[in-house]
């Protein structure tokens, strides 16, 4: 259960950041980790995160473990897109961009306005594809090492093994049923060697995209941001957002990577490995949480819902041929 701040104690935050005067506080109630609210100041919204970070070092990425050294390359790292419509963070009193209050880190940034998309159209599928394009070429260009960052989806064989253990430990019996299945998948279509790489989002799905109508106002939510191959990148951001009622759409495909080309072309190794990067991006966040479940960090329900939304598209895409980018 989310634990938040009094009004006082948020109060006292925005006096630490230099925010104003509190006119009004909304609390998300949701999520797994980190307490944010809204506050209105005659300045401006803010979101005011309360983070609770660890020195902890794990095998396996752990979505409860933050290490503060992770937290502040993500914030450098979102700083250095400037012109993107990401979360900016702005600096305390003090000059910085966390500060310690009440045994936690706080951090502050400007709200980003603008709703979750119900559906995807052509034209939102192309202002997408632009955003992941500048977004990595941006990320190409940023030469700071992310430390200790959370690689959920770097699946080497030791990491498989480890979370085989408990993944095969599952009690619903469709769940059980496809354990192996995704294993193999995840082994199958793991990405080879040698692309280009940088900071990937691998989140980029509507919970975390911001539209005004069909404009692109903002994607959120950089918490699993790690450096990986952007193609991978790209196969999650499909995977999210060009679905149809059967499997892929391929207009929406299309749109996303006609977007992405306007700024950052695909190599032709890449473009032939678009349909491997979508099928290890379905296999491999399946796998996550399958392991999840038994560890008791998501519900069954949801990995239910991965299983019956994407398991199907991957067993189909697995049999078709997916017409390359030109």
């Amino acid at each position: 259960m989310l634990k938040f701040f009094s009004k006082n104690e948020y109060e006292q935050i925005a006096d630490l950041f230099d925010l104003g005067k509190i006119e009004d506080i909304k609390y998300f109630r949701y999520g797994y980790q980190t307490p944010k609210v809204v506050i209105t100041t005659p300045r401006c919204k803010f979101i005011v995160a309360k983070h609770n970070l660890s020195s902890k070092k794990v095998v396996v990425a752990d979505m409860k473990i933050v290490p503060r050294v992770a937290l502040l390359h993500e914030i450098n790292f979102l700083t250095h897109l400037k012109h993107l419509p990401v979360p900016h963070y702005v600096k305390s009193k003090r000059g910085k961009y966390l500060e310690n209050f009440r045994g936690y880190a706080v951090s502050a940034y400007r709200f980003l306005q603008g709703r979750q998309p119900k559906r995807i159209t052509p034209k939102m599928a192309y202002q997408l594809g632009k955003f992941v394009g500048e977004f990595h070429r941006l990320g190409s260009k940023f030469k700071k090492r992310m430390l200790g960052r959370r690689r959920f989806y770097d699946l080497n064989p030791k990491v498989v093994a480890l979370m085989y253990r408990y993944a095969k430990k599952q009690t619903h019996p469709k769940l059980k049923a496809v354990v192996e299945e995704v294993r193999l998948g995840v082994e199958n279509n793991r990405l080879p060697r040698g692309f280009p790489r940088g900071p990937v989002h691998v989140d980029i799905k509507p919970d975390n995209e911001l539209f005004i109508g069909e404009k692109l106002t903002g994607i959120i939510d950089f918490g699993n941001t790690y450096v990986d191959p952007f193609i991978f990148d790209v196969g999650k951001t499909v995977m999210w957002n060009c679905l149809g009622k059967r499997g892929l759409d391929g207009t929406l495909v299309k749109k996303f990577l006609a977007g992405y080309s306007r700024k950052r072309k695909l190599s032709q190794r890449e473009k032939h490995y678009l349909k491997q990067s979508i099928l290890f991006a379905i296999y491999s966040h399946v796998w996550v949480d399958l392991y999840h479940v038994p560890i008791k960090y998501v519900p069954k329900s949801y990995t239910l819902f991965l299983v019956r939304k994407f398991l199907p598209i991957a067993r189909r895409l697995e049999k078709e041929q997916l017409r390359q980018p030109k």
